[in-house]
């Protein structure tokens, strides 16, 4: 049952879906070797079977699961869970793809601002599998968080996607993080685990969605955007997005791009985030 969807709490004074262009682009691309493969992030992901039949004692002493302080933290996670109940996975999504698989009832709107990276990461928050309450103020402090990690405290000059992981990160909302390297690992993401914090290029013809709500990588390179992933729609051979601009753009906020053209943006330096969120 798709759940009402509703506007953040406190709406900017202007809303970036009427002042759509390169000033709303704020992702930087900055790769670093220390991050792990999501292949490392799904082992620990979900402790295996074999992790959960031993004891503690024998995890320790007879495999290799908490080499990586990480372990720990996804491990906890994995053990609030089952105290707490399952939470919300991806369900069966009605014609049109109204409600994605990972819902999303929160729209954000970062105004007249580059900060698409602290929108980004709060749209990933709100999301399930673990929802959250954030709103656009929540997510204009997150970019401030990201600007003080990037040692440009208050700059507005744009942000990195993995900037706003660790910020998440600080703040206790997530265990780990991986970036996917093709679309065969962000289908196994997004397919079983939750929903992807994106960071590509943009382009000129990518401001206008078409009358089916999909936009096109062509034209040239305005800068780079972060925003969020929720869905593979495998009828259509596309992914469904949520953009941070406000339910006046796009399709009440939504997009999509065939699976294709964001291939296409993924291997020009695109970021596809996968992240273990921790409950709250």
């Amino acid at each position: 049952m798709e759940l009402d969807r509703r506007l953040a709490q406190d709406p900017p004074e202007r809303s970036a879906s009427e002042v759509v262009g390169p000033r709303l682009l704020g992702r930087v691309y900055r790769p670093d070797p220390r991050d792990w493969s999501l292949p490392r992030l799904m082992e620990i992901a979900e402790p295996p079977a074999s992790i959960r039949q031993r004891t503690i004692e024998q995890v320790l002493g007879e495999t290799t699961y908490f080499t990586d302080w990480r372990a720990y933290l996804v491990f906890w996670r994995w053990l609030k869970k089952q105290a707490g109940g399952t939470p919300p996975g991806p369900g069966p999504t009605p014609g049109g793809d109204a409600a994605p698989a990972w819902q999303l009832p929160i729209q954000l709107d970062q105004g007249d601002t580059g900060h698409c990276v602290g929108f980004g990461w709060t749209g990933w928050v709100d999301a399930t599998p673990v929802p959250g309450e954030f709103q656009n103020a929540d997510a204009h402090a997150l970019y401030y968080e990201c600007k003080v990690i990037d040692g440009e405290p208050r700059a507005e000059n744009g942000s990195t996607v993995r900037s706003g992981a660790l910020a998440l990160r600080n703040r206790g909302r997530l265990a780990a993080f991986a970036f996917a390297g093709s679309l065969a690992e962000i289908d196994q993401w997004i397919n079983s685990q939750g929903s992807v914090v994106v960071g590509t290029n943009w382009t000129d013809d990518m401001f206008h969605p078409d009358a089916d709500g999909y936009v096109k990588p062509t034209g040239k390179v305005a800068g780079g955007h972060c925003y969020v992933m929720l869905d593979r729609l495998d009828s259509e051979q596309a992914y469904l997005f949520q953009n941070s601009w406000g339910s006046g753009w796009g399709q009440r906020g939504r997009f999509k791009i065939k699976c294709a053209d964001f291939e296409g943006l993924l291997s020009a330096d695109g970021e596809a985030c996968c992240a273990a969120e921790l409950p709250h």
